[in-house]
């Protein structure tokens, strides 16, 4: 356990739910031909770590490796498989073992605020365009709504221009924590230097 994750009761209840007491979110309707289903990290088999893992390096490997973020394979699956992951995957119904796309995401309590952090969103490229994005996000809302976290955040690199759009079309706004983020308060030409050299975001969403 981390300082994050302990860092509130709403978030230490939510870190010991069941993926079974998370899958109430399924009651939204899929996209024809689809099915959903929750792990925690622990839970996934060899082959479901392995496809993970293919979605996300297939996707997002050139965005990263180029930008301030980096990309180390290791680290990277260190963090996307934490204990404290948990994940929605999704599937076809006429191949349920392949994996299409999935969220990987955390509970955790920073700056005061009790947080789902959504810390992977991706989709194979064949199945793109389809409203499987919108679906995951909306369980994530369920599932934010559920265990009383207070908003939704997530990163997001400049150069990656269709998720950049995709979030800020279903409500996400630049959050205070974003380096990015300009205080009309805050006139220090030194914050402006230093943020002018980041090349990510991090944006949030309230959970009504």
């Amino acid at each position: 356990m981390t300082a994050l994750s302990e860092g509130s009761v709403n978030v230490r209840r939510a870190n010991k739910k069941s993926a079974k007491q998370l899958c109430v979110a399924l009651k939204y309707a899929l996209p024809d031909g689809y099915e959903c289903t929750f792990s925690l990290a622990d839970e996934l088999s060899e082959d479901a770590r392995a496809q993970i893992w293919q979605l996300i390096d297939g996707n997002m490997r050139e965005l990263c490796v180029d930008s301030s973020l980096g990309w180390e394979p290791l680290t990277k699956q260190k963090e996307i498989f934490d204990p404290l992951a948990r994940y929605i995957t999704l599937s076809h119904a006429s191949k349920s073992n392949e994996i299409v796309g999935y969220s990987a995401f955390r509970f955790e309590h920073e700056e005061g605020e009790d947080i789902l952090y959504c810390y992977e969103l991706e989709i194979s490229p064949l199945h793109q365009r389809k409203g499987l994005g919108k679906v995951l996000m909306k369980l994530l809302e369920a599932i934010g709504r559920r265990t009383k976290m207070e908003k939704i955040m997530l990163t997001v690199l400049d150069n990656n221009t269709a998720a950049n759009n995709f979030y800020r079309t279903v409500g996400f706004l630049l959050d205070e924590c974003s380096p990015t983020y300009e205080d009309s308060d805050d006139e220090d030409a030194d914050n402006e230097v230093n943020t002018a050299r980041v090349d990510y975001q991090i944006l949030s969403k309230l959970i009504a």
